[in-house]
């Protein structure tokens, strides 16, 4: 496999157990990144997704939101249409009013989804989608720490698709890491998609390789690997 470019997702597969940062992926994600564009994919707010990627030193693509937004070179390249994220703002406020949903963040952090706290059954949000619906353009994805309202049409495997467009790239070359539900559509589309032990049975099996040990520790060890091979 000729890799061109690297994504990953933040907690759960480059963190500790207690969600720290694994300063080990840091190192070696950062000797990738001088060969080869690094990109993250995250849940997170591109407020927050910018700023990781200047902590981590890395320069590649980023995919906020859950590919909600995409910025590839410093400029937002794609994001849903006006209507959708209407739709998700609609519909929270009727899950706000009939469930008692609460917004993780203030309104203005986000550009096309809502997040929740996790302190309603997804069931019952589930539920509401349907009788309300609006299931046809909305969805809520679980990403273990938060529940997110989305439109259906954005997820972070488009927003790889969309990074490597603008950046003249196959899918076929990129290597995904990520451990939840919402890393699946990513592993997917991805040339290799890779998961740590500590994934969720979805991650998992949309994954080609599933690592034998648990978060960062695990994604190190296979990111050095990788290094060595990119480098012989």
């Amino acid at each position: 496999m000729n890799v061109r470019m690297i994504v990953t997702d933040i907690d759960g597969t480059i963190t500790g157990p207690d969600r720290a940062v694994h300063l080990g992926c840091v190192r070696v994600l950062r000797e990738i990144n001088r060969l080869i564009p690094v990109g993250l994919a995250t849940g997170n707010t591109l407020y927050y997704t910018e700023s990781a990627a200047i902590l981590l030193g890395l320069e590649g693509p980023l995919i906020a939101e859950n590919g909600g937004v995409v910025v590839v070179d410093g400029k937002i390249v794609e994001t849903p249409p006006e209507e959708e994220v209407r739709a998700v703002r609609e519909f929270y406020e009727i899950a706000e009013e009939e469930l008692g949903l609460r917004r993780t963040e203030p309104e203005s952090m986000r550009r096309t989804e809502i997040a929740v706290y996790r302190d309603v059954p997804l069931d019952r949000i589930l539920e509401l989608l349907e009788e309300s619906g609006y299931s046809d353009s909305v969805e809520v994805v679980d990403t273990g720490f938060a529940y997110h309202i989305k439109t259906k049409t954005a997820n972070k495997g488009l927003g790889v698709e969309v990074a490597c467009d603008a950046l003249g790239i196959d899918t076929d070359d990129v290597v995904a890491l990520g451990d939840g539900d919402n890393d699946v559509p990513m592993l997917e589309v991805a040339g290799e998609g890779v998961a740590p032990g500590n994934a969720t049975p979805a991650a998992k099996a949309a994954a080609d390789t599933v690592l034998e040990g648990e978060d960062g520790e695990a994604v190190e060890a296979y990111l050095r690997r990788l290094l060595r091979a990119m480098e012989g």
